[in-house]
């Protein structure tokens, strides 16, 4: 299948295909899944659950899909190794090199997805909009749905421009006689498209209390609009629907809280991607697609048994003291998880070794080990060619239900895709390049008094930060507040200063061309007008 040329002039085959639905609804419960493998074309779209659950496939585009594991392998692998903070394991290691092809399951795996998602998009659009005529749908219903699949292609197309800069705009089902082999747009053309979609969606969507649980919401749009415009440069603009954002959602006062696994889907989550193990699913190799191995693939091997990555030391000693989201994103040798839902004492790995008398397991104090290793014998894993650094992300390892690597390897957890600190911190480079660097302080000021817990405790005192120059403070802002998140490298690069701050962070000179990810090569080979990104 043409990874930009999934849409067909017969949006028959393509509709079957995305009606295999797991939605994202409220609390996470589970929903059946909708059987249509004897669904005849004419009996589609007769009745209102039938644009449900069309509007609900296009969730399902950020799940795992044979080998393309987004979540891990795109999103996570972009924004977590490339700005040098966290380190995998093996023959991944060479993203800290920024070595990486074109035919890496990474870029090809978001691109066709991310696609698939589009054309589903695509047909959906004019489906509804039929089904709104004819009086299957009311007009509340319909908007809603329409506003869900504008959200969800502009989103799309969103991350394909922060990856791949320019890339075909596709927006529409194809005419008879295209064949859908077109030339890539230009990134600004791309971002003016995410503008127009999420302005449309912002202006359909319903409110967050008034939806379930996971489905796109007016404040979303607003976030990811302002984030948008700010690719396109319309700074005030940006300012102005990142208000919008701040009037519907509120920081937590507890830094640590917003990655729980018990509060999930909370008043700073904005959009998040839903994961749900149905009841008597598998937690090991053979689970659904609606899992993910974040956790434990981010755990410690003397935990589970695997374990591939590991944060970097850099990234932990950046912090300032006092700063509550260094062990709310890292610990190291010596530390305590920080999750009241984890004791690192009662995994049973670590409940073997230390009665087998490992030295591993046993704490600085002789007892059963509570910490990620100790100073004396950090945790950095069992292969003395690809030693882990010992020092872990943990705001994907929350599940305590997630214990080894055979049994309870997935999760469930759903994963944050923006939030309101994000959003705070980039209304603040907004102000700033708009004039504003009063503004911009302030704003900067009020996610520093969550750091430090102030919010909680207006009797705390919060530092000034290391850097004095304002977009310095921006960026570091950006690093510590998203750490181990789904977006770091993606707000670097919009900012301009990608490359000079990954220098001066980590004296590392990214390679010319590489903020970009390569166009994948199955693209290539099946769209002869497709152009390679520089530099590769």
């Amino acid at each position: 299948m043409k990874p930009n040329t999934i849409i067909k002039h017969s949006i028959f085959p393509v509709i079957l295909s995305v009606l295999i639905l797991t939605p994202p609804l409220g609390c996470k419960k589970f929903l059946e899944q909708t059987d249509t493998s004897n669904v005849a074309e004419d009996a589609l779209f007769k009745k209102p659950e039938d644009a449900i659950q069309l509007v609900n496939a296009l969730y399902n585009t950020f799940d795992q899909s044979g080998n393309w594991d987004i979540m891990k392998f795109s999103f996570y692998y972009i924004n977590a190794y490339l700005p040098l903070d966290h380190i995998n394991y093996g023959g991944d290691r060479g993203w800290a090199q920024y070595l990486f092809s074109n035919d890496n399951q990474a870029f090809e795996g978001l691109w066709i997805q991310l696609y698939k998602g589009i054309a589903s998009a695509n047909a959906a659009i004019p489906i509804i909009e039929k089904m709104r005529t004819d009086g299957v749908l009311d007009q509340e219903l319909a908007d809603r749905l329409s506003g869900e699949t504008y959200f969800l292609r502009g989103i799309f197309y969103y991350y394909l421009a922060c990856a791949f800069g320019g890339v075909p705009l596709e927006l529409k089902t194809l005419e008879e006689g295209d064949n859908g082999l077109h030339p890539r747009n230009t990134q600004d053309e791309v971002f003016a498209a995410v503008e127009s979609d999420l302005t449309t969606a912002a202006g359909l969507l319903p409110e967050k209390d008034q939806i379930e649980i996971g489905r796109a919401t007016r404040g979303a749009a607003y976030a990811y609009l302002g984030a948008a415009q700010m690719w396109l440069g319309k700074y005030s603009e940006a300012v102005s629907s990142f208000d919008q954002v701040a009037t519907r959602y509120q920081l937590l006062p507890n830094y640590l809280d917003i990655h729980e696994y018990d509060n999930q889907n909370n008043d700073e989550t904005i959009f998040a991607v839903q994961f749900l193990i149905p009841s008597g699913g598998t937690r090991s190799w053979g689970r659904s697609n609606d899992a993910t191995w974040l956790q434990s693939f981010n755990m410690p091997e003397e935990i589970t048994g695997l374990g591939f990555e590991s944060a970097s030391p850099s990234l932990y000693a950046s912090f300032q003291s006092g700063d509550t989201r260094k062990l709310a994103s890292i610990i190291g040798p010596g530390d305590e998880h920080p999750s009241p839902a984890i004791k690192i004492k009662n995994y049973v790995k670590v409940q073997q070794g230390f009665a087998n008398g490992d030295p591993r397991y046993i704490g600085t104090d002789g007892n059963i080990i509570n910490t990620a290793g100790t100073p004396a014998k950090p945790w950095i894993g069992s292969d003395p060619s690809e030693l882990r650094s010992g020092y872990f992300n943990v705001k994907t390892w929350r599940d305590p239900r997630v214990t080894n690597g055979n049994d309870s390897l997935f999760g469930d957890q759903s994963v944050i895709m923006m939030r309101l600190g994000e959003v705070l911190v980039s209304k603040a480079e907004a102000q700033l390049k708009a004039g504003d660097e009063a503004g911009a302080m302030a704003t900067i000021q009020t996610v520093r008094d969550r750091a430090w817990g102030k919010l909680a405790n207006p009797s705390v005192s919060v530092p000034a930060p290391v850097e004095t120059e304002p977009m310095q403070i921006i960026l570091d802002e950006y690093r510590h507040e998203i750490a181990g998140e789904n977006s770091l490298w993606f707000d670097l690069r919009r900012s301009g200063e990608l490359i000079p701050f990954i220098l001066d962070r980590h004296g590392v000179q990214v390679p010319a061309g590489r903020d970009l990810m390569p166009i994948p090569a199955s693209a290539l080979a099946t769209n002869p007008t497709l152009e390679q990104n520089p530099n590769y």
